[in-house]
């Protein structure tokens, strides 16, 4: 059974689509009620209560709740501690859908297999895919999530053949979002979307507390919120009072406390007084909204209140007073969002359901950047790539060139979701590393792709002359205030993958000098070796051989180095060691190099250039270093890379490779010491900045 869950800050639902009534109807929990209040109660035994049971307890003081903590989703910072155990939002958010799941199936006798979640539209990356993972756990397939405003239009313009304009406001316990909606024949254009998903009706419930515990604290000197479990209690019983006051013009609160005891009266006058600032918050929000349009209150026909919130009197209202439009009171008020998500589930992922087709288009709430210099390269900056309000799926791609005489091969791109051009006032959504493109140094071109899915969760992809790159995840840093500092202070991100291959002339000419080789080379491996870089060692002559596969112990190829013989593999080196040490660089991630030490002249010279060749074609970066009787024109034959065929002395042959061992450090994997602070940033083929 294919169903969908509202999945809401203070209470959820779960519903289905009826295909005999051709209508989709609400699920009752166990209880026989359509709402399951969203809190959890940790027993001190131990025990886990979930929904009414929860509330019950919530309402007495007892065990440790958790409640509107859809309000956390994707904060790793936000976390219940209970019985021994940190459980984070996303936790929280699996065992209440696990519960929800579980009676919808007792209660329907079907087992339910797939499911539609709906969230807030202001919802970011890092939520919609916490939402998701939430689901999953629950051992169900999430088919898709959908913003609560559009489930919502789903629900109510589904069977309307009115060509009109609707403004969802969206009301609900700890969100607030306002979409501009077209209605035509039953399909759903979303215009645009706006929200704040740290407003809702807790907070009209924060201001009755608020209000009584002011009038305490004066009468009696003690403040009732300095207990956590009496806290707790006010907070459950002002949701009441505030349903009282919806009904009637007062409500008497009586409050006891380190016993003392009184009682106050809130008049809905009081209460509205004490609370329009809020109304006034949703207002700016659907003011920015029409501002990012281009639109205003008179391109609405109506507005659509949904959420148990938008019961309130004071909110239609300051809805009438504001638009001089009519304010439609829905009749699943706090139901539309699920049984709009019931409607998806069905008709999403079957063409024979009998469900008259519906087209739905979305658009996502935040616009999405990349983290790039700015033309002048004073300041790091959020270079939007997909608007706000772009319709999704959306896909943008953008040229990005590196600069020249960077010799890099690797590239670490931060995604970010904000509107502002400052990078920390923006959520930081992932780090990815950009390999596997050719670099001549003459400024590359580097295609970055940015994807918003049909869910608003962010894909990156990267190509080079149409051809797919390879894009590796890496963790955000913890620590990323640098990107509120000059670039010029940072020469590097966060340590990339590296991969280095040596291969060393092992041929009969190297034996006066392998002995100082041998110690060039384990020096520039302990001076570069950390957990991030690989390295591999080749012998070379008229054969080859792997002396040490690909290790980040830079010890183990200490050893190996201990090993190397003249003559090991011939007397000569008409055996290239590029195709060797192509296979051993193959399908790993991050930069990859070659570096190639010679002291003679090669005998099959076409065939070496040839492999070299097709290393460059697979992206990877040769180095070429000669001493003796090493050909520099044939160095750069080999060399993919520019200025990367070197020729030096034996008694320089430390300060060469020192050379490279600063432009690995440095994540730039090239030879110019001046561009080596120019690290993996591209800059814009548009003059749009550089790319981080």
């Amino acid at each position: 059974m294919k169903v969908g869950i509202d999945l809401g800050t203070t209470y959820s639902t779960v519903a289905r689509y009826d295909k005999q009534t051709s209508r989709p109807e609400i699920i009752n929990n166990k209880f026989e009620k359509e709402l399951t209040p969203s809190v959890i109660c940790f027993l001190d035994n131990g025990d886990v209560l979930i929904g009414e049971d929860a509330k019950d307890m919530q309402a007495g003081g007892a065990g440790t709740i958790a409640a509107s903590f859809k309000r956390g989703m994707g904060d790793n910072s936000f976390t219940v501690e209970a019985n021994g155990r940190v459980y984070t939002a996303e936790d929280l958010s699996a065992m209440l859908l696990k519960k929800l799941i579980s009676d919808a199936e007792e209660k329907s006798g079907e087992k339910i297999d797939s499911v539609v979640i709906t969230v807030p539209a202001y919802f970011n990356d890092f939520q919609r895919t916490a939402t998701i993972r939430a689901g999953e756990a629950c051992g169900v397939k999430v088919m898709k999530i959908i913003n609560e405003p559009t489930a919502a239009a789903i629900s109510y313009g589904y069977n309307r053949e009115s060509n009109k304009t609707v403004m969802v406001y969206d009301l609900g316990g700890g969100t607030f979002d306002v979409t501009l909606v077209k209605v035509n024949k039953g399909n759903i254009q979303v215009l645009g979307t706006d929200g704040n998903h740290i407003l809702g009706g807790k907070d009209w419930d924060a201001a009755i507390v608020k209000f009584v515990c002011e009038q305490f604290v004066e009468e009696y000197g003690v403040d009732p919120r300095d207990d956590e479990p009496t806290k707790n209690e006010l907070i459950v019983a002002s949701e009441n009072y505030k349903k009282i006051l919806t009904r009637t013009d007062s409500v008497t609160i009586q409050i006891k406390y380190e016993g003392y005891s009184s009682k106050y009266t809130l008049t809905r006058e009081q209460f509205d007084l004490r609370t329009h600032f809020l109304l006034n918050a949703t207002k700016d929000v659907c003011m920015k909204l029409f501002g990012d349009l281009g639109l205003s209150w008179a391109d609405v026909d109506e507005i659509l209140l949904v959420g148990g919130s938008t019961r309130m009197p004071q909110v239609t209202n300051f809805l009438q007073n504001i638009s001089g439009k009519p304010v439609i009171d829905h009749a699943d008020t706090d139901l539309a969002v699920a049984k709009g998500a019931a409607i998806t589930s069905e008709f999403y992922c079957s063409s024979s359901t009998g469900v008259r087709e519906v087209q739905i288009s979305d658009v996502t709430a935040h616009s999405l950047g990349v983290l790039a210099e700015s033309p002048g390269g004073d300041r790091y900056i959020n270079e939007i790539m997909i608007k706000r309000n772009s319709k999704i799926p959306s896909s943008v791609r953008k040229p990005f060139k590196i600069n020249p005489g960077n010799m890099t091969n690797i590239i670490e791109v931060y995604t970010l979701q904000g509107e502002s051009k400052v990078p920390l006032d923006c959520y930081v959504l992932a780090k990815v590393v950009i390999s596997g493109f050719y670099n001549s140094g003459d400024g590359s071109i580097i295609d970055v792709e940015y994807n918003y899915d049909e869910n608003g969760v962010v894909r990156v992809s990267a190509f080079q002359e149409g051809e797919p790159l390879q894009v590796d995840a890496e963790p955000v840093p913890a620590d990323i205030s640098w990107m509120g500092d000059r670039p010029e202070n940072r020469s590097s991100g966060a340590p990339i993958s590296k991969n280095v291959v040596l291969c060393i002339d092992l041929s009969r000419s190297m034996r006066n000098s392998l002995e100082e080789v041998r110690k060039v080379i384990n020096d520039f491996v302990m001076s570069v070796g950390d957990e991030y870089t690989k390295f591999g060692l080749i012998g070379f002559g008229d054969k080859v051989g792997i002396m040490r596969d690909m290790t980040n112990d830079p010890n183990m190829i200490v050893t190996a180095l201990d090993g190397l013989k003249v003559n090991a593999y011939g007397r000569g080196t008409d055996g290239s060691p590029f195709g060797t040490a192509a296979m051993m660089l193959s399908n790993r991630p991050g930069g990859k190099m070659i570096v190639v030490l010679t002291d003679g002249i090669w005998g099959k010279r076409d065939f070496a250039v040839g492999e070299a060749l097709n290393c460059k074609n697979s992206k990877i970066a040769i180095v070429g270093v000669g001493i003796g009787e090493a050909d520099l024109g044939f160095l750069k034959q080999i060399s993919t890379v520019q200025e990367g065929a070197m020729y030096t002395t034996l008694d320089k042959l430390g300060e060469t490779f020192s050379t490279i061992a600063s432009a690995l450090g440095s994540g730039s994997m090239g030879l110019r010491e001046s561009a080596g602070g120019d690290g993996g940033r591209l800059k814009s083929a548009e003059v749009r900045g550089r790319l981080r």
